[in-house]
């Protein structure tokens, strides 16, 4: 995305890449944007739970919807709309959508995870909504490491299971290696969303052309990065296969155990929080509608 916004620019616009880490703690970046240290940032809303409640919606939802209904709804349901007034005493705002990820992995354990009752004291790495529910409905002893810390948690025993991200993603991080089952699909995460995120003052100071190009970059890259995972996927399920794990996928049944769990958590959360509410009634409605749209729109095997 980088390169594109210096080629459209002419040379003339250039943003300097960080990794993860280097400029602010991970899974810390909001504090540096909202402080001007970086100008612009990826990173996922839940790790920002301890500033919004609502940070979650913006990001996983459990039982929520897909990767195209979640960026419809962001950029056409209201959603960008929702997330500024989120950012109000906040010198950040979203700029379009710069991941929309596929479902994630459901886990990896070194026991079946076939049904809920075996998360029962579990420790188990996960974060954000998905997280609360495990422990307030099914018993787990949840603890939140970034991606990086994850491999040597497992290896040594501070975590029994985790979850992390999608199997191309999962693959680079050796998680193939260190556990027997991989379990299937990710109604925790079925999308991924991660909107671009600015500092205002130094979005505000960019010419006109420049912000267009920035926000088309953006989207052109998340449709890119969407593309190479959907196609790089199926290489990171066989991954796992030629390493010798058991692949685990769980019962419909279970799944709307999950799905149900889920909507009685964000019920009670909207009932006590209006702003959470109104997100997520927001999105559930739109994932509702647009989900009977497209089950008359395309055929069975959609």
């Amino acid at each position: 995305m980088t390169k594109a916004v210096e080629a459209m620019s002419g040379g003339n616009f250039v943003i300097e890449f960080f990794p993860g880490g280097a400029v602010a703690p991970a899974t810390k970046e909001f504090d540096a944007l909202d402080r001007g240290i970086v100008e612009m940032a990826q990173t996922g809303m839940h790790y920002n739970m301890d500033k919004f409640s609502t940070g979650g919606l913006f990001n996983i939802i459990c039982g929520g919807p897909t990767p195209m209904a979640y960026i419809t709804w962001y950029l056409e349901g209201g959603g960008q709309d929702l997330i500024q007034e989120l950012f109000t005493d906040y010198n950040v705002m979203g700029l379009s959508v710069l991941t929309i990820g596929r479902a994630e992995m459901f886990g990896y354990s070194n026991t079946p995870l076939e049904t809920m009752a075996d998360f029962k004291g579990l420790k188990f790495r996960t974060a954000g909504d998905w997280g609360e529910v495990l422990t307030e409905y099914f018993g787990a002893s949840v603890i939140f490491l970034p991606g990086g810390e994850i491999y040597e948690a497992m290896q040594r025993g501070v975590i029994d299971a985790f979850e992390f991200s999608s199997p191309s993603v999962n693959v680079p991080f050796g998680f193939n290696e260190i556990a027997k089952y991989a379990v299937f699909p990710g109604i925790h995460a079925p999308g991924v969303l991660m909107p671009a995120l600015v500092n205002k003052d130094a979005f505000n100071k960019l010419p006109d052309g420049f912000k267009v190009i920035l926000e088309h970059a953006i989207l052109a890259e998340c449709l890119r990065n969407h593309l190479v995972e959907s196609d790089q996927d199926a290489w990171g399920v066989e991954q796992h296969r030629k390493m010798g794990m058991e692949i685990i996928s769980l019962s419909e049944d279970v799944q709307k155990e999950i799905e149900a769990a889920a909507a009685d958590f964000y019920g009670k959360r909207s009932a006590e929080d209006e702003f959470f509410g109104k997100v997520y009634n927001s999105v559930n409605a739109y994932k509702t509608a647009l989900g009977e749209t497209n089950t008359l729109q395309f055929p069975y095997y959609r």
